[in-house]
């Protein structure tokens, strides 16, 4: 037997004979327990099912029925079983002629404009649903942008869930069709078979891009080349940190859109930067030039994942300055770079900081929720409204938290939540409590435990530690900023909204 995340993740397929039966026998009043002897315990077993455990069965399998006739575009058929739980004699034949009919169709193909919940258990559609993925275009939208890590996005989906899905998905277009998900996109146990990139010569003709390390000069004078001479140029820099990583990857889009264009660092003048910059703000094809994140030794690896805001494009466009006045200064460039000239733009009415009415609508959006990651983000966000730091939340404990709003001084007596003798909200004790209903702990006796903590840690080395624990763990203060961040992006898909960007000190600042 499977487990629940796999029976929840499996698609909805055609009854088999043996499932029409069943259904056809409960639609035609045979006593549950009958039917279960009769169709659904296996010879071995010995003990027979009560009736509530054959009704269950027996639904199981009239929701799916429901599923296979809506994917036929029969509303009609799938409303008569919908009301099959109530037993009436009420429309017998019509359900039986009914059945007969949906047995003679072969399996339904799934289309991009069919919901989730037609091909997934209700659990399963629920949580694809509340991350705003509502079809299957969405779904294969999602899995396109972020590649085969996807389901990260998405709340209470797992790895064995989303190795289902995406093989589903894979499978679920016959070949010869228009392909439903890019090449690098594959199921989680496929990572370590993906395809490694070649190294390849820059040029116009180049089949896809590299980066840096993979890159070939086809230039004549070898020792002169832009590739040797960015290589050097990078040489000079602290190899760790944001700053060389920024430096490599502008270094390389530079690089690679020269080559694409037929130019060297040499030709780049004021009006080769300002096609440059163009480009950054939409870099087409697409398909040659974008991708998700990923490996810098795998052959879907792209330099960008879309194109670049202003504000982006702009920081980028520095750094090609600064590489640019360097070559110069060191005399391998003749002239100097200028720094493009642009026409005053007017702000934006809107604000580019985070409000708080945003922040209202995203904590009533978490109370809705529901979840395990939304309850706890709650919780989280809730108490830094009341003026916790998110490094001190992770040293917090149950007992910290178990007085009376008036009186908690929340580990006050260390200040390890950064703020001494700082108080805790009626409203986030609320969530706290709810956090902990979900946990299954009840805080009376549990006073040393973690105030916050996951429901399951990742499959990393440190959450595997963690698990593995005699002491029960927690949020460590990046878990729980993660935390934040994720559910903030899944609020941000679930309204159809773009809001500003955030961080956990927005919910603390936001005015």
């Amino acid at each position: 037997m499977g487990t629940s995340e796999d029976r929840d993740a499996l698609a909805a397929t055609k009854l088999t004979r043996t499932e029409f039966a069943v259904v056809r026998a409960y639609a035609q009043g045979m006593r549950p327990q009958d039917i279960a002897t009769r169709y659904l315990l296996d010879p071995d077993e010995d003990e027979a099912l009560t009736e509530h455990q054959a009704i269950a069965r027996i639904l199981v399998l009239r929701d799916r029925l429901v599923q296979f006739a809506l994917q036929h575009n029969r509303p009609d058929i799938a409303e008569m079983f919908e009301a099959l739980r109530g037993r009436s004699d009420v429309g017998m034949s019509r359900r039986v002629d009914a059945l007969s009919s949906l047995e003679t169709l072969g399996q339904s193909r799934p289309m991009l404009g069919h919901e989730v919940h037609l091909w997934f258990s209700a659990s399963l559609a629920r949580r694809l649903t509340a991350a705003g993925v509502r079809h299957l275009a969405d779904l294969a939208r999602l899995a396109n942008k972020r590649g085969t890590s996807w389901w990260r996005s998405v709340p209470r989906i797992g790895p064995k869930s989303a190795e289902i899905i995406t093989r589903w998905l894979l499978q679920a277009w016959p070949a010869g069709e228009v392909r439903l998900l890019e090449p690098y996109v594959v199921a989680p146990s496929d990572l370590t078979r993906r395809e490694a990139i070649r190294p390849i010569m820059l040029g116009p003709e180049m089949a896809y891009p590299v980066p840096l390390e993979h890159m070939r000069s086809i230039s004549a004078d070898v020792e002169q080349s832009d590739l040797v001479l960015v290589r050097e140029w990078l040489s000079g820099k602290s190899p760790t940190g944001h700053t060389f990583k920024s430096y490599r990857r502008e270094a390389e889009r530079v690089l690679l859109w020269a080559a694409r264009q037929r130019l060297r660092l040499a030709d780049l003048d004021e009006q080769a930067l300002k096609g440059y910059e163009t480009f950054l703000a939409d870099p087409a094809p697409a398909s040659f030039w974008c991708g998700p994140a990923s490996s810098r030794n795998l052959a879907h690896w792209r330099p960008f994942e879309g194109p670049l805001s202003s504000s982006s494009s702009a920081a980028a466009l520095r750094v090609v300055l600064v590489l640019l006045r360097s070559l110069h200064k060191s005399g391998h460039l003749k002239r100097a770079p200028k720094a493009i000239t642009r026409k005053a733009v007017p702000e934006r009415p809107q604000t580019s900081e985070v409000q708080k009415e945003h922040i209202d609508n995203f904590l009533a959006w978490l109370g809705s929720a529901g979840s395990f990651q939304t309850d706890a983000a709650r919780a989280t966000a809730l108490l830094i409204r009341d003026g916790f730091k998110l490094s001190g939340l992770p040293r917090l404990t149950c007992g910290d938290l178990l007085t009376e709003p008036a009186e908690v001084a929340a580990v006050g007596r260390s200040n390890d939540a950064g703020v001494p003798n700082q108080k805790a909200s009626f409203e986030a004790l609320s969530a706290l409590r709810q956090h902990w209903a979900t946990r299954q702990i009840d805080p009376a006796f549990s006073a040393t435990l973690p105030a916050l903590a996951p429901g399951i840690f990742p499959p990393t080395r440190r959450g595997r530690s963690k698990q593995q624990s005699e002491t029960p763990q927690g949020y460590s203060a990046s878990g729980l900023d993660q935390l934040l961040r994720t559910t903030w992006k899944a609020y941000c898909r679930s309204e159809g909204c773009e809001l500003p960007p955030f961080t956990p000190k927005s919910i603390r600042t936001a005015t």
